[in-house]
């Protein structure tokens, strides 16, 4: 945005009459960007219908958050004082983009004393030469001449306005740049464990179970105890408060981590607290010296708890008052960390649904009646048309429908379609049914159904076998219940029951020879087959250790984020534990996938939670690891920067430090990999079209976020949709992919360009010499030339295996063009399919357009 404004607009307030003082004289100022303006002073009414122009060029907040303050004062003039009356803070959401004819809206003032009270605001943002067009009317721009125009469109766009100092080392009018260095991965040298991929870290385990005899601290006689355990300054737990009782059980278990020589604290305070509206009460505690604690290894047996006495503020012993509790040092591998903290943020695993590919072939419906009216409204119906008789089916949301017919294939109500429609069913299928309808739509009029059928999926044939072809198999009659009384033809005889003897022909089939992926290819993290009968053994594992993240941005009111993550690869998800505010985000966790083939991507993705609240979980970013670049026995320890994309541009949001780790059981195995396809042998046999595949993708993302909402606690949909890449506009087209694709193309033919170049212009002429000779060879020895090519590829790839990366390939800042993005291919990606343009800014760009020429030349934009 280096050559925009944020145009201000204020209208009016309205302060009702019960929130006046003795003073009406009313204004209203505005904070936007460092930068500050303020109204004129109106007496009795509050109304001022004034323009202000933010300069977008000035230093954004480091937050990245942009915000308006709007606060509405009350003038004395005699002591030229001012009262507040409200404020209001718009965030960046509400500025509308290019719409200088966006209505005008009421916000409510906060933090006032007048009931209430609102103020009427048009917010939008315009083009430098927008702005002039704009000023233009406040200052009754015709009475100018044409020299002063050109005058002072001069001095505005290219000379600096006195009231902000420009940074010189950004490039205001440019494209929106991310430094080289924001997208470096940057390699780390962790303690590890041995044999593990998580930091060497100990952990302080408390588990407090219950107290006995507490004395009364209430006058009522009552007592609502908690413990609160402190282990320095920054590890801190509490158990739940438990209603008036003397003798509480808790049972409940912390850990807080430390590394090794770094203890947070030498001593940890235990003590029990009494809830209490206005102020807590003190009620016993307990004081352990970090040297006492044992320690315990995994040989060990489970520690049991023991009473200890708790003691009043000056150290005495309470009178019979004690606490049972157990405390030790362990690791991370103790039984006991599965039970530490809340059920909604420890550690979960979930499992990924296994997708097969549901082909539903509807052949033909026999039996239908139509009334004359509606025979005659379909007479003249072209087929393909949504008027006419057509098949709807329904798949949990899933729906497909084919063409509409227009008229009867026979004489006999028969209608034909020949049509495949395929949907995503999941394991396990007695969950979900098939449902058909039979529907007759008419131009003018509701749709109505005239047949019904439900088929469960546990009732059709599963084909996974390499014979089971679906071309060879026989297809099935159905009859149809219709929902209202049918009407039939002569020849059908109507009976006494509701069902009519409509019958449809279908050929149903659960085809698992496919693999129903969410991602794209290239991305896929799991190639197999649905069947688990064409399942190979695995070729090896990968162990994914999250160690922690750092330099994740705070919120918008500057508190600190609650990060955790997300992992998916091959048959599983995992989430880790959630930070809540902490001043380190450490996870140190590990999780182990079994492999199946390296041609596959390993995704961690990080989030911020909301506790008690329902509020939308925000993605920070993510990494994408291919496994098919990693050594083998080879831990790679590294830390990933985040880099998101936004209306602003590209953005660092942090760093996220993983350390994988691939072993393969069999090097063979391993090799053998190459010489297979990527995909099963249906993907080849009988393909996908690229609509059907990109139809799976968007339904498999669904049914996986209603599978995992189902799980407690659930895996949000937000949270899927980011994973999988089904965010709205993420598979849309937008100029900045077609620029990078095609730049990449360009990158890998331009060496043979160049050769070709350079042999055709002799411009090195061994280099010509060589290539002509190859050439006369080849034409001599045709035969020879696929094994000339392959051994050409061979050579070349043991000549640059020295050169090979060290590092997991992660962002390039040339290729993906992370160094130039210019700010009008960003909004016009961010901005929604059905332009958000009002009619009139094309008249206000055409009329900019003429005050960019310069000696004959016009810039239209």
């Amino acid at each position: 945005m280096a050559s925009h404004y944020l145009v201000v607009e204020v209208i009016s307030a309205d302060i009702p009459s019960s929130s006046n003082t003795s003073q009406t004289n009313y204004s209203v100022e505005l904070r936007f960007n460092s930068q500050s303006f303020s109204t004129t002073i109106k007496e009795n009414v509050a109304v001022w219908n004034e323009r202000f122009y933010f300069d977008m060029r000035e230093q954004e907040d480091p937050s990245g958050d942009l915000t308006l303050e709007a606060t509405v004062y009350s003038i004395n003039k005699i002591t030229y004082s001012k009262s507040l009356l409200g404020k209001v803070l718009l965030s960046d959401d509400y500025f509308h983009r290019h719409s200088v004819n966006v209505a005008a809206i009421h916000h409510p003032l906060k933090n006032t004393n007048c009931l209430n009270g609102t103020v009427q605001l048009k917010l939008f943002l315009t083009a430098a030469a927008d702005k002039i067009l704009l000023e233009s009317e406040d200052n009754n721009y015709e009475t100018e001449d044409e020299g002063n125009r050109l005058n002072n469109m001069y001095n505005f766009l290219f000379k600096k306005n006195p009231s902000y100092d420009e940074d010189d080392n950004v490039d205001q009018h440019g494209p929106v740049v991310l430094q080289p260095a924001d997208s470096v991965l940057r390699e780390i040298n962790p303690n590890f464990e041995p044999g593990r991929v998580v930091e060497r870290m100990q952990h302080l385990f408390v588990r407090v179970v219950k107290a006995r005899n507490l004395p009364d601290m209430d006058a009522n006689g009552s007592l609502d105890p908690y413990v609160e355990i402190k282990f320095g300054a920054y590890n801190k737990g509490v158990t739940r408060c438990l209603k008036r009782n003397k003798n509480p059980e808790w049972n409940e278990t912390f850990a807080f981590p430390f590394q090794h020589g770094k203890m947070p604290s030498l001593s940890v305070d235990i003590v029990v607290n009494d809830k209490d509206l206005v102020r807590d009460d003190f009620v016993g505690k307990l004081h352990l010296d970090l040297k006492d604690i044992p320690k315990r290894s995994l040989d060990d047996v489970p520690l049991e708890p023991t009473w200890y006495p708790l003691l009043d503020q000056d150290g005495t012993k309470l009178a019979q008052a004690s606490l049972l509790l157990a405390i030790w040092i362990g690791s991370q591998a103790d039984e006991a960390y599965r039970h530490v903290g809340l059920s909604g943020y420890i550690p979960k695993v979930y499992e990924n649904p296994n997708l097969w590919c549901l082909r539903v072939t509807v052949v033909d419906v026999q039996g239908v009646t139509v009334g004359d009216d509606e025979q005659e409204d379909m007479a003249g119906c072209n087929t393909g048309t949504d008027t006419g008789v057509f098949c709807r089916a329904r798949l949990g949301k899933q729906v497909q429908r084919t063409r509409a017919l227009g008229k009867q294939r026979t004489t006999s109500g028969s209608y034909e379609w020949k049509e495949d429609l395929l949907f995503v069913a999941a394991e396990p299928f007695f969950e979900d049914d098939l449902e058909l309808h039979v529907i007759v739509a008419n131009p003018g009029k509701d749709e109505v159904v005239i047949g019904q059928l439900t088929v469960p999926l546990s009732d059709i044939v599963k084909g996974g076998d390499e014979h089971d072809h679906f071309d060879v198999m026989p297809s099935k009659w159905f009859d149809l219940k219709n929902p209202d009384k049918p009407q039939f033809d002569s020849s059908v005889d109507d009976g006494n029951d509701n069902s009519s003897r409509m019958r449809i022909c279908l050929k149903n089939m659960l085809d698992g020879r496919y693999c129903i992926v969410h991602d794209s290819k290239g991305y896929m993290d799991d190639t197999r087959p649905a069947d688990r009968k064409l399942w190979r053994p695995p070729v090896g594992r990968v162990h994914l250790g999250i160690l922690r993240a750092t330099g994740l941005p705070l919120r918008m009111g500057k508190s600190t984020v609650n990060p955790y993550c997300v992992a998916k690869y091959g048959d599983k998800w995992v989430r880790t534990r959630t930070i809540l505010d902490g001043p380190e985000h450490v996870f140190n966790e590990q999780h182990t996938w079994s492999v199946y083939d390296i041609a596959t991507v390993l995704t961690v993705g990080v989030f911020d939670h909301f506790p008690h609240s329902r509020k939308a979980h925000r993605e920070i970013g993510k990494v994408q690891i291919h496994l098919s670049c990693l050594e083998t026995d080879r831990v790679y320890a590294h830390s990933y920067p985040l880099i998101i994309l936004n209306r602003r541009g590209f953005k660092k949001a942090g760093e996220l430090q993983l350390a994988v780790k691939l072993s393969s059981e069999s090097f063979i195995s391993l090799l053998g990999m190459y010489a297979r396809s990527t995909l099963p042998k249906m993907h080849y046999e009988h393909p996908l079209t690229v609509m059907e595949e990109d139809k799976f993708r968007s339904e498999v993302a669904e049914v996986m976020a209603l599978r995992f909402s189902r799980v407690e606690p659930p895996l949000r949909s937000e949270i899927v949709a980011y994973m999988c890449n089904a965010t709205r506009g993420n598979n849309c087209w937008s100029m900045r992919k077609s620029k990078l694709n095609f730049f990449r193309l360009m990158e890998v033919a331009s060496p043979f360009v160049d050769l070709f170049k350079s042999v055709t212009s002799w411009k090195n002429p061994a280099v010509a010499l060589i290539s002509h000779v190859i050439f006369v060879l080849a034409l001599c020895f045709h035969k020879l030339v696929l094994s000339m090519v392959i051994i050409y590829f061979v050579l070349v790839a043991l000549w640059n295996y020295r050169f090979r990366p060290r590092k997991p390939p992660f962002f390039d800042h040339t290729v993906s063009l992370l160094g130039s993005v210019h700010p009008d291919e960003i909004d016009e990606e961010f901005d929604s399919v059905e332009s958000s343009c009002s009619v009139d800014l094309d008249t206000n760009h055409i009329t900019s357009a003429y005050y960019h020429g310069v000696g004959g030349l016009y810039v239209y934009f």
